[in-house]
């Protein structure tokens, strides 16, 4: 379904549907030629033209593409370049890089998180990007560490937020981050990153890794999991492997967004039943 007809039905929000048609390669006067006229979505176009220009620049620029293998280093490259042409636009062409659409779309995100009881510190925001959702998520939490394999994401997060004391922010390699204490996150937290370890042929390891760090109870969500299809699969194997519950499996919980939620969790261990009583000699 193409952008316009999914706006149209209800399914995207516009500015989904606006980002959508950006990574379709749609410049902005073809965009103005494709949303019905005089609608909320060619209004919204209107008053984002020079935005819509400036995210058309930065994915022509850093050669933004979803398909295909890509190894880290060349992820990291696409992202380096992203970000030092569009910030906000960098980690979501839907926000059409507007601080306040970023600000919306984030707050939706940390809402969720806290209103369903998965905001449960210290976290790992795993592909942390600008830091955005690691920024907002710190005042409900003891501490965030941010990891990204962008160096330029990570330097464009520092200087945003490099005086809170509850965020850190670290440049990886793209490999899991195997370093860190078993047990030492009550939530692992990836917004749209998945879809890039899937890429890079290194989602298991982090899978992996990531069920090693999490206390017990403690959740896994991912946001956006695979831009290939292979949600299900993925979920369904993970948990096997790794000795995960699955709460939510795709759900969409977002007005702006149209991300899909995937939550598993760390179960506590089995207790031990308790010993019945032997009979008393009698």
């Amino acid at each position: 379904m193409s952008a316009v007809a999914a706006w149209l039905a209800g399914e995207i929000s516009p500015e989904v549907a606006l980002g959508r048609l950006l990574l379709d390669g749609l410049t902005p006067a073809e965009i103005m030629r494709a949303v019905p006229p005089g609608s909320a979505l060619a209004r919204l176009a209107g008053r984002q033209q020079a935005n819509l220009h400036a995210v058309a620049r930065m994915l022509t620029r850093a050669r933004v593409h979803h398909a295909g293998a890509q190894d880290p280093q060349a992820i990291a490259r696409m992202f380096d370049r992203a970000v030092a042409e569009a910030p906000d636009a960098s980690v979501a062409a839907y926000t059409l890089n507007d601080s306040d659409v970023a600000a919306r779309a984030t707050a939706e995100i940390v809402d969720w998180l806290v209103a369903g009881g998965l905001a449960v510190g210290p976290v790992l925001d795993l592909g942390s990007g600008t830091g955005r959702v690691a920024a907002a998520l710190a005042p409900h939490v003891d501490h965030v560490l941010g990891l990204d394999v962008s160096a330029g994401m990570v330097a464009e997060a520092k200087r945003r937020y490099g005086t809170n004391l509850r965020l850190r922010f670290e440049v990886t390699g793209g490999q899991a981050p195997d370093h860190l204490p078993a047990g030492s996150f009550g939530l692992v937290l990836a917004v749209d990153s998945f879809p890039y370890l899937i890429q890079s042929g290194l989602a298991d390891a982090h899978m992996a890794v990531s069920a090693r760090l999490l206390k017990p109870g403690g959740a896994l969500v991912i946001l956006n999991l695979a831009y290939d299809g292979s949600e299900t699969d993925c979920i369904d194997r993970w948990s096997g492997m790794f000795g995960l519950s699955v709460e939510l499996r795709g759900a969409r919980p977002f007005l702006l967004w149209d991300g899909r939620a995937f939550v598993m969790r760390r179960e506590w261990p089995a207790q031990p039943a308790p010993e019945r009583p032997g009979r008393a000699a009698g």
